[in-house]
């Protein structure tokens, strides 16, 4: 009998530190959005891998996000998978970025609407498109409009839009048109973005340009917009 009793102890206590194990375990994937579990989006986040070129293709398939690179581009030229190394003053992770050449021609056809008006850059700076990743900290809906525009008006910009859509691109999210200005009220240069949320990430198209610059950004990044795919792999 009191062999049994040991025996029984012993099973209840590998019991029980098997349970301990498989609570740590899952403790280990919290902190995703409002201390959920981590997707694998933000694990990549966390651990960037690089993903590889495929035709005209670009692949990060530990992220789940892929770019076709359109045949027809007019000023963003050059489509790359840059280091994810975080920029700027949000610290977010890029993921691709097509740049243009910066002769400021696009490389269009002289009889193409959109070639004119590319040959015609005010500035022929260099210029891009980046598809950026962050984790989530708050909604993203149509009541989140007003706190982002308060929020850009106290960092000093100009906003012309902020709006909230259902299907841009077959993407739902939020838009962004503004501006940076100079002391005197003068716009000096104008972003363009938008951001569309998956689970605890947030992606955001992001492109910024001289104040007037007359190439086709726009005609570039609709298609660009348009190619873009992402699909949650699974948690691993």
């Amino acid at each position: 009998m009191p062999m049994l009793r040991t025996t029984s102890m012993t099973s209840l206590l590998t019991l029980a530190l098997a349970s301990s194990a498989l609570v740590l375990t899952g403790c280990g994937d919290k902190g995703g959005y409002k201390g959920g579990k981590k997707s694998a989006a933000l694990k990549w986040l966390e651990s960037p891998k690089s993903g590889s070129k495929e035709g005209n293709f670009l692949k990060i398939p530990t992220l789940g996000a892929q770019l076709e690179i359109p045949e027809t581009l007019y000023v963003f030229k050059e489509c790359t998978e840059p280091a994810h190394s975080p920029e700027g003053e949000n610290k977010w992770v890029p993921i691709f970025r097509c740049s243009s050449v910066g002769d400021g021609s696009g490389g269009s056809t002289d009889d193409d609407e959109f070639g004119e008006a590319a040959e015609s850059s005010t500035s022929g700076a260099d210029v891009a498109m980046t598809f950026y990743l962050t984790g989530k900290e708050r909604p993203l809906d149509e009541r989140s409009v007003a706190y982002f525009e308060n929020e850009l008006k106290g960092k000093g910009y100009s906003v012309d839009e902020i709006a909230f859509n259902d299907s841009y691109h077959d993407k739902k999210g939020i838009y962004f048109k503004y501006q940076e200005v100079n002391s005197d009220g003068d716009a000096t240069r104008e972003i363009i973005e938008f951001m569309f949320p998956y689970q605890d990430v947030v992606f955001i198209a992001h492109m910024d340009y001289p104040f007037g610059d007359t190439r086709s950004v726009n005609a570039d990044w609709s298609a660009i917009m348009w190619y873009f795919k992402f699909d949650m792999p699974s948690a691993g």
